[in-house]
Order: structure tokens, then C-alpha cells, then sequence
């Protein structure tokens, strides 16, 4: 413990956040990569802080007791785990880590568990779902203190199984340090995130530090199709379950039957009894029915149902549900408009993006046409390589490109700098792409709806640049538009 037990007893709160600051809190001053809250020592003590927590020397002089640690983030989790008595271990809780699919397989746990009758809890990149409420999330993984909260109020609202997304960042900033997880997920691993970690070596160093938040008999499992997931789970220690689309050495995996625009059907064969046990199904190989598209939904359902199965949920409840279970909001969400098939997805690396044309690859269709929004705030390599990946699914699968900054609709923190535009646009003109450019998301998506006709597949691709796109199209396609402002770098196919 960093502070006396006996101030921790007295506190009525603890927050990193001077904002947030009530009488009878505890304030953690973080040094931030944009803000330092040393700065904001001063105000947290005016608006009634008891104590402050630093890990920096002489920031204040102060009445009131500041105690100096090593590092503020590992005292923040500790001391927030302290003081909300470590709720997790009240549940059973399972995290979820990789690039990408965190927020599906989330979602369909959530769905599972909801489907058997329990009372679930949910922790992600779109909504927190604390049992008795649910609100928009602002972080995929909350800061240490919001999380041991959000934890605690599902243990008072009745929750006992709950599902979370671990972002890398939210590891290396040590989010999920003193987390009970009753098993751990390891999705999958591409770049993303470079211009926090660095580097992509960064990147995965921090997906190996998962392993760090799980005790030595927590079960890990862990996508087998992914070399990077295969090689992390290597240096686990605790028991591992693979799933999997084309080993059969998998504990459990499956057979692509077919796949189209309203969901899939697979052959799945349980390969380990611990994942069978407890089950009404006469065969260990049975067909498997998903309302979502796409081989990576398949990858999402099987790390999905293994994690059900460990938690005890029997294995025909759990491919009942996930008949019934509907795509998360922009992922694979399709829908129709004046005779066109919309795919709205928030792909934003490489890995995502690919998922996207393989499953685009099994549908049928005219002409395919996408707009996509560019990355704002998150730096120039990871711009690059998405346009350098967009470039090679142009001359595997013909399509027209349309690019926009949708400068008109993100907030400032996700404005598209102008180094990041540019390494996008450079990007397309080293692979000699063909693709057209816009500012304005409006404008993209009617230059986007008026280069299709009835019958052809229109793909609405970024993530909160492309945000609002779904209900603009919907809204504004009806109504007559002025000529799109354009700045056509290359001509369209």
C-alpha cells in the first residue's frame, strides 16, 4: 500500500482526474503524454482532496499529506482496487485482448450470458453495461479508478458474469493491473496503435504483457490462426485452449460451409472434453449457425464459445444464442438503399480492413465502390499502411476508391493532419492506385452513391471519420446535392 490504511479508510473517492475531485477524495497526479496532472495538484486540494499520490518530487508544498511513489498509473490501480474491494474477484470476469474483434467477442459473451438467464456486465469500446445501466464508453479500457468503479457497480447490481476489452494501451498504462480475469482472450494481432507504442515490435510487447494480468491457472485462449497469438501464448505458463479455422489440432474448430451478406454456417468439432463436458449434444462435430458475415466472425464466435464453455455455459445454449446474435454497430453492419447493399465497418488497420474483403470476396454483387475516412490523430505510419493495404485489395478485387478526411465531421481530436493525409495520399500514389479525394464526408459519400447503380456493393470503411456516415447516406440521398467539391488525384477505374 502506498498511503496509510487508515486514509484510504476516510477517503470518499479516488480519481486521476482534478475535475473529477470531490470532498474526501484521493487525487493521482499523472503525468500524462499530453497533460501533466502534477500541474493540477493546486486544484485538486481546493476542491477537497484529502491526500495526493505522485511520482514526481517537490510538484507541491501542501498541509495535507502527499505521498511520493515509484509510478503513479501501478499506485492508481492498486489504490483503486483497494478502495473498491477488489470487486472483481466477485465475478467472473473475462478479458479480452488482440487488433482486432474485441469488441464483437464482448458483445456476443454478453449476448450469450443474457440468452442463459444471467445478469451480465460489459466493458468496451462502445458501451459500459453495468447490469442495471448502460452509457456510451469514452476508452476501451477505462482508466484504473472508472474500471474498479464500473466493477464494483456490477457487483451491486446483481452482475455475475462480465466481459471486458484490455486495449494494449490500456496494459501498458496499467488499466487492468490488480483485475481478476477469470480467462483471458487472445484475438489477433496486426499493427495499429503506432503512434502511441512506437514501433509494431512495441506493440506486441505490449500484447504480451496480457499474459502479466493473468494469474498462474487462469485459462488463456487463444486464436491458433494467428502466428503472433501462437507465438505470445507460447511463454504462458497456465492452460491454453486454441481455437481455430484450418488446424485440427485445435481444442475447437471449424469448417467454413457458407458464408453470405446475412450470416454463416460452419461444421464445428469440440476436440477437447473440457469444452464438451456438461453437454446435451450427442456428437463432439455439429453445425454451427452465425447472423453475422465473415470468416473473422467465425474466429470471434469460437473464442467466444470456448470462454462460455470455461465459464460453464452449456455448449447448445451458447450456439443458441449465437443464431440470434446481430452485429455490433459499423462492424459488418449491412443495410439497403435504392437497390444498393451497404456494408458500414470502422476498419482501421490492416487487419480489419483485409477481414473486410475476405468477406466481401463471397458476395455477390455488380461493382464494388468504397469510401474511406482517414485516420485522424493517429499518425503517419499507420495512415500509410492502410492506404498501402487498400492499394493491394484494389488489384486483387477491382474496385472504386473514394478517400476523404470527413474534415466536416470528427472532433478536433480526430482531425486528419495534414502529415497524415499526406502519407495516406503518398501511400496510394506509390502502389499506383486509382482512387478520387475529397475533404467533406458528404461530399465522399454522394460521389460514393452516384458511381453505383442498383445491384452493386457500396463498402462505407474508417473509424470516426466515417462515424456519421451511415445516417448522412440515409439522409441525404433523397435530396437533390450540389456537385461534390473534389480534388481527383487519380481518375476512378
Amino acid at each position: 500500500m502506498c498511503i496509510p490504511a487508515h486514509i484510504l479508510l476516510q477517503a470518499t473517492g479516488i480519481t486521476c482526474n482534478s475535475r473529477d475531485v470531490k470532498p474526501g477524495y484521493i487525487f493521482v497526479a499523472i503525468h500524462g503524454r499530453a497533460t501533466n496532472g502534477n500541474l493540477f495538484i493546486q486544484d485538486a486540494l481546493s476542491r477537497g482532496a484529502i491526500a495526493v499520490v505522485t511520482d514526481e518530487g517537490g510538484t507541491c508544498q501542501s498541509a495535507l499529506p502527499i505521498f511520493q511513489v515509484d509510478n503513479a498509473r501501478q499506485a492508481l490501480a492498486q489504490l483503486a482496487a483497494e478502495y473498491y474491494g477488489h470487486p472483481s474477484r466477485k465475478l467472473q470476469l473475462i478479458g479480452v485482448t488482440g487488433t482486432n474483434g474485441k469488441t464483437t467477442i464482448t458483445a456476443m459473451l454478453e449476448h450469450i450470458f443474457c440468452h442463459y438467464g444471467l445478469t451480465a456486465g460489459l466493458i468496451g469500446t462502445v458501451q459500459v453495461n453495468l447490469g442495471k445501466a448502460s452509457l456510451p464508453s469514452t476508452l476501451t479500457t477505462p482508466d484504473a479508478a472508472t474500471l474498479q468503479y464500473y466493477l464494483r457497480q456490477m457487483c451491486q447490481n446483481s452482475v455475475t458474469h462480465a466481459a471486458m476489452e484490455v486495449s494494449a494501451q490500456g496494459i501498458d498504462m496499467h488499466r487492468a493491473d490488480h483485475v481478476n480475469f477469470s480467462c483471458g482472450i487472445l484475438a489477433n494481432i496486426s499493427p495499429d496503435h503506432l503512434d502511441f507504442h512506437g514501433d509494431y515490435t512495441a506493440y506486441i510487447a505490449a500484447k504480451k504483457k496480457f499474459l502479466n494480468l493473468l494469474t498462474p491457472t487462469t485459462p488463456l485462449i487463444v486464436n491458433g490462426d494467428d502466428c503472433c497469438c501462437r507465438d505470445i501464448a507460447s511463454h504462458y505458463t497456465g492452460p491454453v485452449f486454441s481455437v481455430s479455422l484450418s488446424s485440427s489440432n485445435a481444442d475447437l474448430r471449424a469448417n467454413m460451409l457458407t458464408t453470405t451478406a446475412y450470416g454463416s454456417r460452419t461444421l464445428m468439432t469440440v476436440q477437447n472434453d473440457l469444452l464438451l463436458a456438461g453437454s446435451s449434444l450427442s456428437a463432439k462435430t455439429f453445425e454451427l449457425r452465425l447472423s453475422v458475415p465473415g470468416r473473422h466472425n467465425v474466429e470471434n464466435a469460437l473464442l467466444a464459445i470456448a470462454a462460455a464453455r470455461l465459464a460453464e455455459i452449456p455448449l447448445n445454449n451458447i450456439c443458441t444464442a449465437l443464431v440470434e446474435f446481430k452485429s455490433v454497430d459499423r462492424r459488418m453492419t449491412i443495410f439497403h438503399l435504392e437497390g444498393r447493399t451497404i456494408i458500414d465497418d470502422t476498419a482501421l488497420n490492416p487487419g480489419s480492413i483485409a477481414a473486410v474483403f475476405d468477406t466481401i470476396s463471397h458476395l455477390r454483387y455488380r461493382r464494388l465502390i468504397v469510401a474511406n475516412a482517414i485516420r485522424g490523430n493517429r499518425g503517419q505510419a499507420i495512415n500509410a499502411v492502410n492506404a498501402a493495404t487498400l492499394a493491394n485489395q484494389q488489384r486483387q478485387l477491382p474496385f472504386h476508391l473514394i478517400v476523404t478526411t470527413a474534415a466536416d465531421y470528427v472532433s478536433h481530436p480526430d482531425k486528419v493532419s495534414a502529415d497524415e493525409e499526406a502519407a495516406f495520399i503518398q501511400a496510394l500514389d506509390d502502389a499506383d492506385a486509382a482512387y478520387a479525394f475529397t475533404e467533406t464526408l458528404p461530399d465522399a459519400l454522394k460521389l460514393a452513391f452516384d458511381s453505383s447503380l442498383p445491384g452493386d456493393l457500396l463498402v462505407l470503411l474508417g473509424a470516426q471519420g466515417m462515424d456519421e456516415g451511415r445516417r448522412l447516406l440515409t439522409q441525404l440521398i433523397p435530396k437533390s446535392w450540389a456537385n461534390p467539391a473534389l480534388t481527383s488525384v487519380r481518375p476512378l477505374l
